[in-house]
């Protein structure tokens, strides 16, 4: 009877320890201005979290600077109880803030694990409305010929990633062909909008309201993948191969948090994620999800391929 009460209080405190959930206000650090891919998606689906777990509750912090580091440092910083976050996003996180953001960083990848993704999307190269540019094959033989200064407005590493294999790819030259850098891709847009750029990059899901409204031109879109909502939006992929550059958000959390914590985060996240509301959500919004990075081991393997895959841009930046 004794021997059975301790295996009854094991298997009790055992579940008790599995049981985690946050006790208190969550904080969630962005690194990019208000109106980002990383924060509208985020609010989405802890929306979906909070309403499954009544109690629960996420504060964002936005921490904008140097493409999400200033946030990351603060994460690396914070204790690993689950109740400080971040949302990065996937090229900069695996990619780009190694290549320019590398001597501000307080921290290495394995510092960090990231649970879930929060989906994925297409950028859109979008240019003013009264740009004599209106095909992807009209950009590539502006740029390539240069007769006269261009700009184009970014807000995240995604985007100057997509930038810099563009010209690369074109041969263009970058002393004609300049990037500005913006807050977040929010800020690009509105630059593009009100012409003090006549370009810009940035997701699809962000530039959308504006190219509806008719402020702005969409060019073509990024990667190889044909929204739902925008069957026959151009794919620069015809005119730029292998330009499968998208914006996603990841799920962050100090790589020391116990593992209660962390199966909590990838449980509750990818559950509100398999929604039918986060689904119709994240098509209505330009957004495709990625079952396989659904768990932190996933996240971890596609990070690993996008950083292989563009190690010949890499090389060529350095």
């Amino acid at each position: 009877m004794h021997r059975l009460l301790i295996i009854a209080l094991a298997v009790l405190f055992t579940n008790i320890a599995l049981a985690w959930q946050p006790t208190r206000p969550v904080t969630v650090l962005l690194g990019f201005a208000p109106g980002s891919g990383n924060e509208i998606s985020f609010r989405k689906v802890s929306q979906i979290v909070q309403q499954n777990n009544p109690g629960v509750y996420f504060v964002i912090e936005h921490r904008p600077g140097a493409d999400a580091v200033i946030a990351q440092n603060l994460l690396a910083q914070a204790r690993a109880d689950g109740h400080t976050i971040s949302v990065p996003s996937h090229m900069s996180f695996f990619v780009t803030n190694d290549v320019w953001q590398k001597d501000l960083k307080k921290w290495t990848q394995n510092d960090f694990v990231n649970v879930v993704a929060l989906g994925q999307s297409p950028l859109a190269l979008v240019a003013t409305k009264n740009s004599v540019v209106d095909t992807p094959q009209q950009f590539k033989a502006l740029v390539t010929l240069a007769p006269r200064p261009i700009s184009v407005a970014i807000g995240g590493g995604a985007h100057q990633m997509a930038y810099e294999y563009m010209i690369y790819s074109f041969g263009a030259d970058k002393d004609r062909v300049v990037n500005i850098r913006y807050p977040g891709p929010a800020q690009a847009v509105a630059a593009v909008a009100a012409e003090t750029t006549e370009f810009g990059i940035m997701p699809v899901a962000i530039a959308r309201p504006l190219i509806d409204a008719g402020r702005v031109k969409l060019i073509g879109l990024t990667g190889s993948h044909v929204l739902e909502k925008l069957p026959r939006a151009p794919l620069l992929s015809e005119t730029v191969p292998g330009i499968s550059v998208y914006a996603g958000w990841i799920v962050s959390l100090p790589g020391t948090a116990p593992k209660n914590v962390v199966e909590w985060y990838q449980q509750e996240f990818a559950r509100a994620i398999k929604s039918s509301e986060y689904q119709t959500w994240a098509v209505d919004n330009y957004i495709f999800i990625d079952p396989k990075q659904l768990t932190a081991r996933g996240v971890a393997e596609y990070g690993s391929r996008l950083a292989k895959s563009f190690e010949p841009i890499i090389k060529n930046l350095k």
